[in-house]
């Protein structure tokens, strides 16, 4: 770390030691105040059952929602054989839409509600017009839809703006899609390939995540259980009396040096620079969208055998992967590799609650890409993962944007707009909480799912992962701006599967 670096944490550390006391002591009491005496006055003018947003859902909210949504969330099921869609929808309508809690309210209330603005804060409004109905479209051109012809459907509903005063969530059926493969292996074009339906849950982010749609797809759909995909504290060991009164006196310590300890490291991450490098100079904060997901299946075994030979984290192992396929990817693409990237990582909070929201945090990694050595990249990954473990900044973060989203929905969207968080990092990584297990949709069994998420602002790159029926799902996006970037989407995938294929190898001939 250089001087100049070390200097500006300092500034920063001792500028945050000033304004703390500040805040906690004047502005979020004051802040408080002010969402107290909206709530009352939207109670007063009878809004229909609202519900102020807050947390990182208002931050989620501020989007353009009703014009030109970046954020929108697509979950894509692809079915074995062909099912009703309306007798999937009376079962969502009986089983998520009018569940009640034991004391008779609905469990998912905001289903039902859109959003809007009251006295400059954002507002979950009941839809009086609300009809289940009008949220289950059948997509029927009369022609096989192949994969290239799925993803540009689902390229532009991931961006369409929502209807004014109607809940923000959709399901889409679309028949005669033509399947380009069979437990995992690739149907060559001449084989024959059986037509079978997709199904497409839509809805914007700030309504759910990706626990939330787990919740709700599949925990309330089927009889699996989902709550082990929830994250938890780590369960706390038997511990003898010396250990307990060390644990204790640790404990004590930690507690009374978290305020140092938070600061410095807030410090630390705000002097963070951003990346620098030719994907990352073409992207602005005004996103136009991502190209094409392309995707692809690795065996969980597979890729468990390797991250056990290297005694690293499946995350690692992962992370290495992505590192190695965006260098290769430069390197294709004649761009000037430079010494390292940033990685946006998506990670859950524990004790996600049953309601739908939105309750997970980020966290940064340094991948080393200027390294051309695949093994001593994965050692370094290795290290900044256990250090970002350690690391109580995604804690802070998922506070820092508690407090954030009580601010006015004006003020709120200039800093999110202006002050993105991914906006540091080339790469997002989202590992999404999905069953190992297979199960099904009306009786029709779910060969596989991806998501995909709207043009976010600032990161250039997107992977998304998740285990399913033996496999490793992953896809990846990349942003319109970057010159190329229908070709290098394509590849993304491929050559990390190359790369994790070289790791192996070295494995095995040590």
């Amino acid at each position: 770390m250089s001087v100049m670096k070390k200097l500006q944490i300092i500034l920063y550390f001792f500028s945050l030691l000033f304004f703390t006391p500040i805040l906690f002591i004047i502005v979020l009491p004051l802040l408080f105040i002010i969402r107290g005496f909206v709530k009352i006055c939207a109670k007063c003018v009878r809004l229909k059952e609202a519900q102020i947003i807050g947390g990182m859902s208002a931050t989620l909210a501020v989007d353009k929602i009703y014009t030109a949504p970046f954020i929108n969330m697509t979950l894509t099921f692809y079915l074995d054989q062909e099912t009703d869609l309306d007798l999937f929808k009376s079962r969502f309508i009986s089983n998520v839409i009018e569940k009640q809690k034991p004391c008779g309210k609905l469990q998912y209330p905001t289903l039902r509600k859109y959003v809007t603005e009251f006295m400059g804060y954002l507002f979950w409004t009941l839809s009086e017009s609300f009809d289940p109905s009008n949220h289950f479209k059948l997509y029927k051109t009369g022609e096989v839809v192949d994969e290239e012809a799925l993803q540009k459907l689902l390229n532009e509903i991931v961006v369409k703006p929502w209807v004014v005063k109607q809940p923000l969530w959709e399901f889409i059926m679309v028949e005669n899609y033509q399947r380009q493969e069979e437990n995992g292996v690739k149907v060559e074009s001449g084989g024959k390939r059986k037509l079978t339906p997709v199904l497409i849950f839509n809805a914007h982010h700030s309504l759910l995540d990706g626990f939330s749609i787990v919740n709700i797809l599949i925990k309330e759909m089927t009889s699996l259980d989902v709550d082990k995909f929830i994250a938890k504290p780590a369960p706390s060991l038997r511990k003898s009396d010396n250990q307990e009164k060390k644990f204790a006196f640790g404990k004590l310590c930690k507690k009374l040096s978290f305020p140092l300890r938070a600061l410095y490291e807030i410090s630390t991450y705000s002097a963070i620079e951003g990346d620098v490098n030719s994907w990352k100079k073409s992207i602005t904060m005004t996103p136009t969208g991502r190209s094409s997901t392309f995707d692809n299946t690795i065996p969980l075994m597979y890729i468990k055998g390797i991250h056990r030979s290297y005694g690293v984290s499946f995350t690692t192992l992962l992370l290495a992967g992505v590192c190695g396929a965006i260098r290769r990817s430069m390197k294709l693409n004649s761009v000037v590799i430079p010494e390292f990237i940033h990685c946006c990582l998506i990670l859950p909070m524990p004790a996600h609650p049953k309601s739908l929201t939105n309750h997970s945090t980020i966290g940064f990694l340094r991948l080393p890409i200027g390294d051309n050595d695949p093994k001593r990249r994965l050692q370094e990954i290795e290290l900044s993962f256990q250090k970002l473990k350690k690391s109580i900044f995604p804690k802070l973060y998922f506070y820092m944007i508690k407090v954030l989203g009580d601010l006015p929905s004006g003020l709120l969207r200039k800093i999110i707009m202006n002050n993105s968080s991914v906006d540091n990092a080339t790469v997002c990584l989202v590992n999404f909480p999905a069953p190992s297990e297979i199960f099904t949709i009306n009786s029709s069994l779910v060969n596989k799912f991806k998501l995909q998420v709207g043009p976010m602002a600032g990161t250039a790159l997107v992977y998304f992962c998740h285990s399913y029926n033996g496999r490793i799902q992953l896809s990846a996006e990349v942003d319109k701006e970057i010159q190329n970037s229908e070709n290098i989407s394509k590849n993304l995938i491929t050559l990390l599967q190359e790369e994790l294929d070289v790791l192996h190898q070295i494995s095995m001939n040590p």
